[in-house]
């Protein structure tokens, strides 16, 4: 077994309950709120109907549920299909060091097992935790994006992880799944890039769906590569150098699940400060009253959501969320960014595509250099008088130097589960949640979504 697959079973096996602190379960309780809120405001999206049907076509024994609507099926399309919602509106939390990605898309995997298990909410949390510090620690070994390799190979890797833990697997079985899962799910970051599809949003819950499957299978005997991350033809190869685990969440190293990024607004992370410096212009000069917006970013946020013609010809959803200018545009005209403005109508809006057509973007080589430490945007615009107005922001709220308070992760769970759960019911599933780790029974818990 090469060093970083037994660094990591080893780890995932062996970790307790007692051995996480205050601040851990608090951010991942943190993380919870936010997640069920994304989840529940991509309900009624075609995607999450697409899965939702298939979920329809099997159930397992025992089964597990859709949140929400509570549809038997199998835990693998459980999975699948609520880590869908929780990815689709591209609101959930983002966790970065080398290779970004957003370690929420795991949950479901963890949650899907837990609940035929009908584990305890103590021990769904250690799970939990288990498959964050897994994504942490790959996020900070390996950088796939440089190499074409996209970032749901990492949410695949942390939910194979978390639902060896939630199954109680020994160290040996857990590097089974991690291995089958780490050989088997090395996918294409095409799948963000050019005018995006609806698997912009699928990628990262297939990842959750394979990872668990895989430790299903590790569970029942099923081996792996002893040497997938140093082996002659391992990921050592494909990245051009040699994965080397970072120090994980306990025995006096800090945990990670309160250092990840939380979304704001329902858009690519690197929208977020544009979008806050957008409505502090907006305070300046009208929309209608821009001749031209220049926007000055780093390179990662220039490749990722500010160039390529397609940015400009904004005519679908998945696209919408990864363009700079829609966002923009659609955040200055609107005084603000929520999932209605994603609609084809709103997007197609005269007066949005008019300011987007005003729109540049530039690489900023300041801003570039000082990425990933410090998160910043300068937005200079001149209005039809010929006045110049500039704003500059740093570390947009959200960030994780800029975080949410505890308060405004509920306002944004409210917001977007206004349309699936009743305010009494969104009060229950909050009270749930941020009492996680007291429930008996998951059950109880996913009971609690469904009003």
């Amino acid at each position: 077994m090469d060093k970083p697959l037994e660094a990591l079973s080893a780890y995932a096996a062996s970790l307790t309950y007692n051995e996480l602190p205050e601040e851990a379960l608090h951010g991942m309780k943190r993380c919870l709120v936010d997640s069920f809120g994304c989840a529940a405001g991509a309900l009624h999206n075609e995607p999450v109907d697409i899965a939702r049907a298939l979920s329809r076509q099997v159930t397992g024994i025992p089964p597990a549920t859709i949140w929400f609507t509570g549809e038997p099926t199998t835990p693998e399309m459980a999975a699948y299909t609520n880590a869908l919602m929780i990815r689709y509106l591209d609101c959930n939390d983002t966790f970065r060091v080398r290779e970004g990605g957003h370690p929420s898309d795991a949950i479901p995997a963890v949650f899907a097992l837990a609940e035929t298990m009908h584990a305890s909410g103590r021990d769904t949390m250690l799970a939990l935790v288990t498959t964050y510090e897994v994504f942490a620690a790959l996020s900070a070994m390996e950088d796939l994006g440089t190499h074409g390799i996209d970032h749901s190979l990492h949410v695949a890797v942390a939910a194979a992880a978390g639902t060896a833990k939630m199954m109680g697997l020994s160290e040996e079985q857990t590097a089974n799944a991690i291995s089958l899962t780490l050989t088997a799910n090395v996918c294409l970051r095409v799948a963000r890039e050019g005018r995006l599809s609806m698997w912009k949003g699928g990628a990262g819950p297939n990842g959750t769906r394979n990872g668990m499957f895989a430790a299903q299978l590790a569970a029942l005997g099923m081996t792996g590569p002893e040497e997938p991350f140093l082996g002659s033809s391992s990921m050592r190869v494909v990245l051009g150098e040699e994965p080397t685990v970072p120090p994980l969440g306990g025995r006096d190293q800090p945990f990670h699940t309160d250092k990840t990024n939380f979304k704001f607004f329902p858009a690519e992370l690197h929208g977020q400060a544009p979008i806050w410096a957008a409505l502090e212009l907006r305070e300046k000069v009208a929309p209608e009253n821009i001749e031209a917006l220049s926007v000055y970013t780093y390179q990662f946020a220039y490749k990722e959501i500010g160039s390529g013609q397609e940015r400009w010809d904004v005519t679908d959803r998945e696209t919408a969320d990864h363009s700079l200018p829609f966002l923009l545009a659609t955040s200055l005209i609107s005084g603000g960014l929520k999932p209605e403005q994603f609609e084809l109508d709103r997007i197609m809006d005269p007066a949005v595509q008019g300011l987007i057509s005003r729109i540049s973007v530039h690489e900023d080589p300041a801003l570039t250099a000082n990425y990933p430490g410090v998160i910043a945007t300068r937005l200079e615009a001149t209005d039809r008088q010929g006045q110049h107005h500039v704003v500059a922001l740093e570390h947009p709220k959200g960030n994780v130097k800029n975080p949410l308070i505890d308060g405004e992760v509920e306002q944004k769970f409210r917001q977007f589960a206004s349309d699936a759960l009743s305010p009494d019911a969104q009060d229950k599933v909050l009270d749930a949640l941020w009492h996680f780790e007291e429930a008996k029974d998951v059950v109880d818990v996913l009971a609690a979504l469904r009003g």
